[in-house]
């Protein structure tokens, strides 16, 4: 990186960009995140940032994506943090967790909850610790040996630098590091022309990086060797969190369409291709074919469903992705959250039963998870009327 170094705009990027690069490396990396978020979740608030910039420099490690880490406990997070961490220091030092109720929140002692949330921010931290960094080590290296790809996914990820370094973070891992986006973009799957409505959208980040794909084929930047990007006529994405929504509308802007709501009164009526990227496993079985049937029913002839999800039947891979959702529920205060995984027989069958063609591919190479991607074609037929306007 060249920059001038006779202006003090060029030393200050010159300065993030060095923070930025430091500790380089997936292993690194990992490390950095992991420890990162081991510290976000200690109890020892406002010292949060001195204690990365510290143990970055000792250790050698990047000290602004070990203090985004720690940035678990931001406000909006600490309070779902700090339960879990009491919650879990209650059973590991007494067997039985705190009860729920006015009358022992009176007569709890100080000492004790002190301990208790002690003993369980190590244990939450250390747990997820180990899980961000082995997430982040996968993710780096997956992406390291595909310097074209790595382009695109830059330039989709820089959409989100305007909304927030967290979100702008979380693209730059997620498309480099999911296989799953560099199937979709590169191999063939999708094709071109009418709707594709993204339902789960989250932050847009396959939306952005079809866009992104978009202008590349078209300005001549799109590698010779890769079939052509598919190219829509319209993108829509459909998101139950209005934040996140919002989020990817801000980045995304006029190249795409961002409908805050559940998919099972927001589904468009017509459309081309329709994506469920680890979407369908939140919902109930039956509001899961009601969905999808809904999805078929809205397809125009010979357009196609693509659904990304676990084989439930994979062992210790499976148990990754459980672990995975179970944490983000109880972390974003999803106590709740009930999941309904299926095997790949079972997914087969529902779809088949629905009338699609299913071609199956795995996307889980060089992750520890276990996902597959079912590729599925309607048939080249009119869909029957839903009654939906």
């Amino acid at each position: 990186m060249t920059l001038p170094a006779n202006s003090a705009r060029a030393r200050l990027r010159r300065a993030v960009w060095e923070l930025r690069t430091e500790g380089s490396g997936p292993v690194r990396e990992a490390f950095a995140i992991g420890l990162g978020a081991f510290i976000g979740c200690s109890p020892l608030y406002g010292l949060h940032l001195l204690i990365c910039w510290a143990l970055g420099w000792c250790l050698r490690l990047n000290r602004l994506k070990m203090y985004l880490a720690a940035n678990i406990s931001n406000p909006f997070m600490a309070p779902f943090l700090l339960f879990a961490q009491v919650q879990a220091g209650a059973w590991l030092r007494r067997g039985e967790f705190h009860a729920l109720t006015l009358e022992a929140v009176r007569h709890i002692d100080p000492w004790s909850f002190g301990a208790d949330l002690i003993v369980g921010s190590v244990a939450v931290g250390a747990v997820l610790g180990i899980s961000t960094g082995l997430a982040t080590y996968f993710l780096a290296r997956s992406g390291s040996n595909d310097p074209e790809f790595r382009v695109l996914a830059d330039r989709a990820a820089d959409r989100y630098v305007s909304t927030s370094i967290t979100a702008w973070e979380f693209a730059r891992g997620k498309l480099k590091g999911d296989p799953l986006y560099r199937t979709v973009l590169t191999g063939g799957v999708l094709p071109s022309g009418g709707t594709l409505v993204d339902v789960g959208c989250g932050q847009g980040l396959m939306l952005a990086l079809l866009v992104e794909g978009t202008d590349a084929h078209r300005t001549g930047s799109w590698p010779r060797s890769w079939p052509a990007p598919p190219v829509f006529d319209r993108l829509i994405g459909v998101e139950t969190r209005p934040r996140i929504a919002t989020l990817a509308s801000r980045a995304l802007g006029d190249a795409a369409t961002i409908v805050a709501g559940d998919a099972r009164q927001h589904l468009p009526t017509r459309a081309r291709v329709v994506l469920f990227f680890d979407v369908l496993h939140m919902i109930p079985r039956d509001d899961q074919e009601t969905l999808l049937a809904a999805a078929v029913a809205s397809l125009d002839p010979g357009g196609m469903v693509l659904v990304r999800e676990p084989e439930a039947a994979a062992g210790w891979r499976f148990t990754a992705v459980r672990l995975g959702n179970t944490l983000k529920a109880l972390i974003t205060g999803n106590w709740r959250q009930r999941f309904a995984f299926r095997t790949v027989h079972e997914w087969t069958s529902l779809f088949e039963k629905l009338g699609l063609r299913v071609q199956v591919r795995g996307t889980g190479e060089g992750t520890p998870f276990a996902n597959v991607l079912f590729v599925l074609t309607a048939p080249d037929r009119a869909p029957a009327s839903t009654g939906r306007s």
